[in-house]
């Protein structure tokens, strides 16, 4: 029995040891929450001036300026990780396990993760069981703005973890879900009090599993893709698109001097007046007969900032394997197709190490809600169950006649009784980019073409024995 739902009065509904784990939860969420904010700040663009007070006058520093380098980071790597939902080995299908996924609509939801994964560095994924007029088993997504979770380094998975449900206008958390290897304890806060509802269950591990980015030994739940080195970066295109933005003010009206002018025409005028007013009527020649003569300073060159932002974004460009043009930076020559996928090569190699990594996660999320829909522990669940795998389509985004031409060439080397078998399976509709939907079609469409065509042969042979030999 995974789920036993008793209510647990609050002075008895956390342990020491649950108590102790909920602080430590906690101060991590709530030691990580700035720098969590402020990589969403640079990712929505509304990351703030950082002026060096040097070459931007006091007066333009709230000019709005923004540089959408960070979400472009973030956009261009997760649209090539992309989830398409779950296969099993020997074509085994799990009906109600499909109908909640597309109840939860976890595509989306892991399309979802997976951004928010970039900007923090990690996202997680809850599992609970549905209620009435609820799917068998709720799956709910959460940022690192909303979540944190502690690791055991030893089990090498989550030791224990919280979700911030709910907030007030304050910001402060009203609801609080702490997640341990027996039950999820759901912590309501009215006021100054706090009340618990403990639900245990029987999984031997927590119902919260995260998607990281790039993991490593130092740092278990990964490394934002919007770093140090991006924000630095973004730091320094703000500034120059903001001396762009100023320099082409001056460029656009040009400094003119005037010399021997009455200075009492430009008396009651602004500069700017001056300059588009009285600018053609300096008076005549002064006692002495001298004319006024009106001049202007050698125009400024653009060139030095665009190629310091060029710079910049080629910066960029190497920190994060996105292409140079793809940050807006246009080069005189257009880059031929070879280029153009040499310079994507790093990318799909990130997304690969993504889907790998998250693929892992997607699995044990899997087999967790197939225990909850099922009432067993993971360890209970059939061969066929375990044998659930992610599927994702290809990071490198190929064209459907490419992967055509490609596994056209592949099948026609294989052995003849083999070629039948190879058409006929899932993997080959799904290497040519057909949706699990679609494959789904298609596999229904084929079998039901094969029956028809058994049916017809059976008929067939069965008029031949009545009728007897010719």
């Amino acid at each position: 029995m995974i789920y036993n739902m008793p209510t647990v009065s609050p002075s008895n509904a956390l342990t020491s040891e649950e108590l102790a784990m909920f602080g430590e939860c906690l101060e991590k969420w709530n030691c990580k929450l700035s720098r969590n904010y402020k990589r969403m700040r640079y990712y929505e663009g509304k990351n703030r001036l950082r002026s060096l007070g040097i070459a931007i006058p006091p007066i333009f520093k709230d000019v709005e300026t923004v540089v959408g380098w960070p979400t472009k980071a973030v956009d261009y790597l997760s649209s090539r990780v992309r989830f398409d939902g779950f296969t099993f080995h020997g074509g085994y299908t799990d009906q109600v396990f499909k109908d909640a996924i597309e109840a939860n609509n976890l595509r989306n939801g892991i399309s979802q993760a997976t951004t928010s994964e970039l900007i923090h560095s990690c996202a997680f994924v809850t599992l609970s069981k549905g209620d009435v007029g609820e799917p068998p088993v709720v799956i709910s997504e959460y940022s690192a703005v909303n979540g944190a979770v502690l690791w055991d380094y030893r089990r090498k998975r989550v030791k224990c973890g919280i979700t911030i449900v709910d907030i007030d206008k304050q910001r402060q958390p009203n609801r609080i879900n702490l997640y341990t290897d027996d039950a999820v304890i759901i912590l309501v806060r009215d006021g100054n009090t706090w009340s618990a509802q403990r639900l245990d269950h029987d999984m031997g591990r927590p119902l919260i599993e995260p998607l990281v980015h790039k993991a490593s030994l130092d740092k278990p739940l990964g490394k934002s893709r919007i770093s140090r080195a991006v924000m630095s970066i973004t730091d320094s295109g703000v500034r120059e698109v903001l001396r762009t933005e100023i320099s082409s003010e001056f460029f656009t009206t040009p400094q003119r001097y005037v010399l021997g002018a009455d200075e009492s025409l430009f008396a009651d005028t602004t500069k700017w007046e001056a300059y588009i007013g009285n600018f053609f009527a300096l008076g005549g020649a002064d006692e002495d007969g001298n004319m006024p003569k009106v001049g202007q300073f050698p125009q400024m060159s653009m060139q030095p900032h665009t190629d310091y932002l060029r710079s910049l974004a080629s910066q960029f460009a190497g920190e994060t394997s996105i292409p140079v043009n793809s940050l807006g930076i246009i080069h005189d020559n257009p880059a031929s197709a070879e280029a153009m996928n040499a310079a994507n090569e790093d990318l799909i190699i990130e997304a690969q190490n993504l889907i790998d990594s998250n693929g892992s996660s997607l699995r044990s999320i899997a087999l967790m809600a197939m225990a909850i829909i099922e009432d067993v522990t993971m360890d209970e669940l059939t061969d066929d169950q375990k044998g659930v795998m992610p599927s994702y389509k290809n990071p490198a985004m190929p064209s459907i006649v490419s992967q055509a031409d490609a596994w056209t060439k592949i099948v026609s080397v294989a052995p003849d009784d083999v070629k039948s078998g190879i058409f006929s399976s899932d993997i080959f509709w799904e290497q040519l980019g057909f949706s699990e939907d679609q494959r789904d079609r298609i596999m229904k469409a084929m079998t039901k073409a094969s029956a028809t065509a058994t049916i017809n042969s059976l008929m067939n042979e069965a008029k031949a024995v009545k009728n007897g030999p010719a």
